[in-house]
């Protein structure tokens, strides 16, 4: 995904912008307008939220906020399983190849978990939530190497890009992705850049 730029440039607004979309796609809207992108976009998102999102599941709401208190995805998601309704509340922070600076995510977790304290008490919701580094580099563990370290002391897991991908979508005939009736979903989730 880097091209001759050094560094990231602003690459990380365009992962914001496509990960906010798809995260919205996760909703039952989606199920029977595009169901393969729902199927994509109900993974991802359980995925982020150390749930599983089945059949049964309903994603009642998805909201995303780019740059909230200059965390790149602040997440809030209402799922329904069995009748009851479940709360989260998911940080992201992406990189491209940026390195992690100064405490950033140990800063970012104690923000966030503040807000989150304060509006249970407010709304009497009980909050799950979830922390996530999300990185363009598709192999796990060079991801964790480049940001484990970053990561200590905090809740935040590393995931690479195509950790987000429901592999059963994987066709074996053709080699590639099974393409989810969007392009944009396509281009930026299922393709080598």
């Amino acid at each position: 995904m880097c091209d001759s730029t050094e560094g990231d440039g602003k690459a990380e607004i365009v992962m914001d912008y496509v990960m906010s979309w798809s995260l919205r796609h996760a909703t039952d809207k989606y199920t029977t307008e595009k169901p393969k992108l729902s199927q994509y976009c109900r993974y991802m998102l359980g995925r982020l939220l150390d749930t599983t999102i089945d059949d049964t599941t309903h994603v009642n709401s998805v909201e995303v906020w780019r740059e909230w208190q200059y965390m790149d995805l602040c997440v809030e998601a209402i799922i329904e399983k069995d009748g009851v309704d479940e709360y989260y509340a998911l940080l992201i922070e992406n990189k491209y190849y940026s390195q992690l600076h100064n405490d950033q995510l140990k800063r970012y977790q104690a923000k966030f978990d503040e807000f989150y304290t304060l509006k249970g008490k407010e709304t009497g919701n009980k909050w799950i939530l979830r922390y996530k580094l999300v990185s363009c580099l598709e192999e796990q563990e060079k991801a964790k190497n480049m940001y484990g370290n970053g990561t200590m002391g905090t809740d935040f897991e590393i995931l690479s890009f195509y950790k987000l991908i429901d592999e059963t979508l994987w066709d074996k005939d053709k080699g590639e992705y099974i393409d989810s009736e969007s392009e944009i979903f396509n281009e930026f989730w299922l393709r080598r850049w």
